[in-house]
């Protein structure tokens, strides 16, 4: 194909992924908001009732069902870390928060010590927490655990590679469930002696009185944190058992049943969730994909015999905009690299981005980096574009 015809083809697709990736999210908008489905048919969006029925919901175990502030616990022994050698108390200050961040979060706080998940202490230790201020004008609760993760023996990870995971979904599949865990890793509980390492400080911004916190169980931002939940959700997967031909998939706490029935899915799947259930672990109801002949997981959409990137995945990738600071060659080289089984010539192609990180900084990006970019990304749009053609 000319270079011209072949820009030209990427241009196209660049809008016909945008049009999707919008499509995508009108979907998982109004799957969310009841219990209907939005599939792509012939260039149009046609709407399907979800399988989950009044019957079904009966036959679920009611706990598993995530709520407005609870959340589960993992039944498995308290995890415990260990940091470097001769690490001396960690101690940096809280950052400075806005009055409406901290009226945001402090209802957050309140809750989390009456579920048990947050408890005063008086610790050595001490890293800085951020209001996070969500869509809906909620605040979220983040802990910076940048100098806890530095000092933290890691270990070996054993999280699979999402490529070679969804490699193993035999062919002859045609119906597909998918399950993500609510709030998975606050369900880790943390050893008493480990506590003292996610202490945090905070004041009331009423009351003026300051104190430390610390978790009791894990808390996200933790480095060790997705490889210490996959583990322990697979040593507790093993006391669980589908039906011959029926095949559960996990990645971290997100978990694709398939199989060649629709009755065999449904009743493993609901088989699965009251397991959940039984062992304290949550599940959004909004967010479950229960037995549908074409699901998304893991940014792919799966169907019999076939599995194509999201068009949300897609158009993220093709809408980056050029790198500024070698952190964003790091993100960009890490989009890019959980996609490289779709680029041809992946190495080749990215090159030039890990010479940008030898460089001295400030990073200098220019014309020629610019026009590579572009290249990859034309390259990415038009391999995947005959991959989903062959699929």
């Amino acid at each position: 194909m000319p270079v011209l015809g072949t820009l030209s083809c990427a241009a196209k697709r660049v809008q016909s992924l945008r049009g999707e990736a919008r499509n995508q999210f009108t979907r998982q908008r109004l799957t969310s908001a009841a219990r209907v489905g939005v599939i792509p048919k012939d260039g149009k969006m046609v709407v399907h009732i979800m399988k989950l029925t009044q019957g079904d919901i009966q036959e679920i175990n009611p706990e598993v069902w995530t709520t407005e502030g609870k959340y589960g616990c993992l039944d498995t022994p308290p995890i415990k870390r260990e940091m470097q050698k001769d690490t001396p108390a960690i101690r940096v200050k809280q950052y400075p928060m806005s009055p409406e961040g901290k009226k945001g979060l402090a209802s957050v706080i309140e809750h989390l010590l009456k579920e048990n998940i947050l408890e005063p202490c008086m610790s050595p230790h001490n890293t800085p927490i951020l209001a996070i201020k969500k869509d809906e004008g909620k605040f979220r609760l983040v802990q910076d655990l940048r100098e806890i993760n530095k000092r933290t023996i890691a270990q070996h990870p054993v999280v699979p590679n999402p490529y070679s995971l969804l490699s193993k979904i035999p062919r002859e599949h045609t119906w597909f469930a998918v399950i993500d865990l609510k709030d998975a890793f606050w369900a880790c509980p943390l050893a008493e002696e480990c506590r003292d390492w996610f202490a945090f400080e905070w004041e009331h911004p009423d009351r003026g009185r300051k104190q430390q916190l610390r978790w009791t169980q894990l808390p996200q931002g933790y480095t060790e944190l997705p490889n210490i939940f996959g583990q322990a959700l697979e040593t507790l997967l093993e006391q669980f058992s589908p039906k011959e031909g029926v095949q559960i998939l996990q990645y971290v706490d997100d978990l694709l049943i398939s199989g060649e029935t629709e009755k065999e899915v449904k009743d493993v799947s609901i088989r699965l969730l009251n397991f959940f259930g039984e062992k304290g672990l949550k599940v959004s109801q909004s967010k479950l994909q229960f037995v549908e002949t074409e699901v998304t997981y893991l940014g792919h959409i799966i169907g019999k015999g076939s599995k194509r990137l999201s068009p949300v995945r897609i158009s993220g990738i093709v809408s980056i905009s050029p790198p500024k600071t070698k952190r964003d060659i790091r993100k960009l080289l890490g989009l890019f690299g959980y996609c490289k089984h779709w680029i041809d010539k992946y190495t080749q192609g990215v090159k030039f981005l890990y010479d940008k990180l030898i460089d001295q900084e400030p990073m200098n990006w220019t014309e020629s980096d610019e026009k590579q970019l572009q290249d990859l990304k034309e390259n990415y749009i038009v391999s995947t574009s005959f991959k989903l053609t062959r699929s």
